[in-house]
């Protein structure tokens, strides 16, 4: 059966003005559903896999081949590639991390980093003093707040607690998770709390072992992601 227009033609696909009878497309086809024989069920073949062989991780041998005597990162367009062949030695992610979130730029020296750092750990701290120094009444005025803190709550709660990082009921990891989304909301407060972040950050802070450093990599992150969680 011809598909019933209910919309502008200018906004249906053609093939779904067509007869399933007469559609051909490559490893696509329709079936009656046995459970539900008043549908159809659209069925896809997908080609297979390519061959594709992964290289060997960005060892830390590499990895101090591309830093230069001041501290610079030097090509990086050919570290990126082989961190996409192959991905990055567990031991360095740390630092390697850093610099792919957009923390650290390539083209900083090892003394810009380390006053860099000094400036975001103050930075994040004060953010971190204006969420948590809100009185009861304070917060009982303060709706979006309110909604943003209970979503991190529910979130941070479902967190995978078979990964050993954040197992236990009291486990203190859970609780540097929660501040860290709770300061960021501070940080984006138009943007706030979005499902997911949580998802995102728990890795983050497992290869950073650190609350700051683990916020401003979750920043860098955000800013290139951060139109799939506008809502």
């Amino acid at each position: 059966m011809v598909m019933q227009e209910t919309r502008p033609r200018e906004e249906i696909a053609d093939i779904l003005l067509t007869d399933p009878e007469n559609i051909f497309v490559p490893g696509l086809s329709f079936r009656k559903d046995d459970d539900e024989p008043e549908f159809e069920l659209i069925c896809c073949e997908l080609p297979s896999r390519p061959n594709v062989k992964r290289s060997e991780p960005l060892s830390h041998l590499e990895w101090n081949s591309h830093i230069d005597i001041d501290g610079r990162i030097t090509n990086v367009d050919g570290l990126k590639e082989k961190i996409f062949k192959g991905g990055v030695c567990p031991a360095i992610r740390n630092e390697v991390w850093k610099f792919l979130l957009g923390y650290f730029d390539y083209n900083s020296t090892s003394k810009e980093r380390t006053e860099l750092r000094k400036k975001k750990l103050d930075d994040y701290f004060r953010m971190k003093l204006q969420w948590k120094s809100l009185s009861q009444d304070q917060e009982s005025s303060f709706s979006t707040f309110r909604d943003y803190k209970s979503l991190v709550e529910k979130d941070t709660d479902r967190t995978d607690r078979t990964y050993p990082f954040y197992q236990g009921d009291d486990n203190p990891n859970i609780s540097v998770l929660y501040d860290v989304l709770m300061t960021y909301c501070m940080f984006n407060f138009d943007l706030g709390y979005v499902q997911g972040m949580s998802d995102l950050l728990a890795v983050i802070l497992v290869v950073m072992e650190n609350e700051v450093d683990a916020f401003w990599c979750f920043v860098g992150l955000m800013e290139r992601v951060v139109s799939f969680f506008r809502l």
